[in-house]
């Protein structure tokens, strides 16, 4: 470079007063300035790149990621399928007198809200009336009966007589009076008949019902004219309260054949943990048509007043567990663990492993899984961007897998 540089200022002092060749060793010395230059950054470029700068990692465990585990067994499992629903009542049945009347003594428990007993009296119709019809229809009863006396003492003797003038030839039915016979017993039967139906409304002037129940409404008051037919109340049955379960096709396999499913109800009403054992009594016949669910009826019968100070009522809020088949190989997993392509991340060795069992049932907290091996560590914590044989260091969680799925 120097030798360059000696012969460029030999030429142009040389040559510095000739204008030609001034300009000739200006653009040699540009030209040579140039390739200069670009030899220099190759020279510096080769260096750089040979030279090592990537940073070297003490030890790989340092770096690993800290995260939650938990170590799986498989055992046998009862599914379980929690839904809810509200309390109702499976009819309101109508407080319809079947007599008509002035009410005349009216039932402190006849008032919304008030509880009754099976056939207790709720309110009784004024049944002088009634009384008088009875004694009527008994009069006339007695009345029947002695014509009918009359007649089969007549026949008898009409009877005796025609055997003793003709013995040898049989009794005709107009001389014995069968015929008039037959007609008093009718009219016998139709007396007593219309005394069974005037003992019937005077029995009906008190009225009950057949069940435990509660009043919803009510428009009787002492006095007041009632008139057959028509309503003046609403009641409905203890023993027929139930609750109406939402369940999706995926949880209601299990419950397949629907007869005498077990179901748990618990609810918190007045203050008061209820816990009520009772039984899925049938499905509804089709499907919701906005949710696509089916719904499972699951009837409270005499369970659900048996023990407690005040009965539940229609519109509590109540949970229901189905108890299902038992399976062998089962293992709860958080159904966080599990990836929205069925996945469970597993740890090995320290290193994730991806594997895919088989999902029994996913519900919101917990998931019933198969194909895993027995001791298999799985991976609880959620590790943005976690990739195949990546380097982790596990912290087991001391709280297990709880044996309850939930069905959405």
């Amino acid at each position: 470079m120097r030798r360059i540089l000696d012969a460029f200022s030999t030429r142009f002092s040389k040559d510095a007063a000739d204008p030609v060749h001034r300009a000739e060793n200006i653009g040699r010395l540009q030209l040579a300035l140039v390739v200069s230059f670009v030899l220099f950054a190759i020279l510096v470029s080769s260096l750089l790149s040979s030279a090592d700068r990537t940073p070297q990692l003490r030890d790989d465990e340092e770096f690993a990621p800290l995260v939650n585990s938990i170590f799986v067994e498989p055992e046998t499992r009862r599914i379980e399928i929690i839904g809810s629903g509200a309390v109702k009542s499976q009819v309101d049945v109508q407080v319809v007198p079947q007599v008509q009347g002035r009410v005349d003594w009216l039932s402190a428990v006849m008032r919304p809200g008030g509880s009754f007993l099976k056939d207790e009296v709720l309110f009784r119709i004024e049944p002088e009336d009634f009384e008088l019809e009875v004694q009527r229809r008994r009069a006339e009863v007695a009345s029947a009966r002695t014509n009918l006396q009359l007649e089969e003492a007549e026949g008898a003797a009409a009877s005796r007589e025609w055997e003793e003038i003709t013995p040898d030839e049989p009794v005709p039915s107009l001389v014995a009076r069968k015929p008039q016979i037959r007609d008093r017993r009718a009219a016998l039967a139709s007396a007593e008949a219309q005394l069974a139906s005037a003992q019937l409304n005077l029995d009906r002037t008190n009225f009950s019902l057949p069940f435990n129940g509660r009043i919803v409404s009510s428009n009787v008051e002492l006095g007041q004219f009632m008139a057959a037919g028509q309503s003046y109340g609403t009641v409905y049955s203890l023993d027929g309260l139930e609750v109406s379960v939402p369940l999706a096709d995926k949880d209601l396999k299990w419950l397949q054949p629907l007869t005498d499913i077990e179901a748990l109800i618990t609810t918190s009403y007045l203050g008061i943990d209820r816990k009520i054992q009772a039984k899925a009594t049938r499905v509804s016949a089709q499907l919701d048509a906005q949710t696509r669910f089916a719904s499972v009826i699951v009837s409270l019968g005499e369970n659900g007043t048996a023990g407690d100070a005040m009965p539940l009522v229609p519109g509590v809020f109540v949970s229901v567990t189905f108890l299902g088949p038992e399976l062998s190989n089962l293992i709860a997993v958080p159904t966080a663990a599990v990836q929205e392509n069925g996945k469970i991340w597993t740890v090995a060795d320290g290193r994730l492993k991806s594997v895919r069992p088989d999902i029994v049932q996913t519900g919101a907290t917990n998931s019933l899984v198969r194909g895993l091996p027995s001791g298999t560590e799985i991976l609880l914590s959620n590790i943005p961007g976690a990739v195949e044989n990546m380097a982790v260091r596990t912290q087991p969680a001391n709280a297990p897998a709880a044996n309850l799925v939930e069905a959405k």
